[in-house]
């Protein structure tokens, strides 16, 4: 079974298609986009679709697969992310944790380009329609050949060869531009969001 009736079928099952329902690529797209903002228990795109959630990193695996089958060739960007944030914005859980880096976040975030017929395009579905109004990056329109807003600011990028593992790729640019102070106080942010917006969700 592909991967695209197996999104179908979930979906379904969760009442976000009418069974019978065609997925196409703008379809896929909403789908993938409004799974919840999680970390799933590992990479690989059938998990996260069983799981229904992800991060930037695995939706965007699972998006560049169901792409392949729709016949849109797809690459994955890395992209080194630097932000200074104000620790006192933030819910007292976040607050705690950005402090440890007197605001310094930061991570290596991934969408794809896609090759359409009227052109290159960027996708980003890392963020779920509902958190717009936290005022994070969600695209609301796919439409082929037209670019979406990245969603995190980008200080350097990367065009992940295809060939490469691109959980291995990012991990290595982890590495080897930030510090494990850094990355501990990345890990425990997402975490944490992650289930604020879970809860929020709820």
């Amino acid at each position: 079974m592909s991967l695209l009736n197996d999104l179908q079928n979930e979906a379904v099952k969760r009442n976000l298609l009418e069974p019978g329902t065609e997925v196409d690529a703008a379809t896929a797209f909403r789908l993938v986009r409004d799974m919840p903002y999680m970390r799933a228990s590992d990479r690989q795109p059938e998990t996260h679709i069983r799981e229904w959630r992800g991060t930037c990193s695995g939706k965007h695996y699972l998006l560049k697969a169901l792409f392949a089958e729709l016949g849109l060739p797809a690459h994955i960007v890395a992209g080194t992310v630097e932000l200074q944030l104000d620790p006192r914005t933030f819910t007292p859980e976040l607050r705690d944790i950005l402090q440890r880096t007197n605001g310094r976040f930061v991570d290596v975030h991934n969408y794809l380009l896609v090759d359409t017929p009227k052109g290159q395009m960027v996708v980003d579905a890392t963020w779920p329609l509902p958190t717009r109004k936290y005022g994070l990056v969600a695209n609301e329109e796919f439409v082929l050949g037209q670019n979406q807003l990245i969603g995190y600011p980008t200080s350097q990028t990367w065009l992940v060869p295809d060939d490469v593992d691109p959980q291995a790729f990012k991990d290595k640019l982890l590495h080897e531009h930030f510090t494990p102070e850094e990355l501990a106080v990345r890990d425990e942010f997402i975490e944490t969001f992650s289930q604020l917006l879970a809860d929020v969700a709820a």
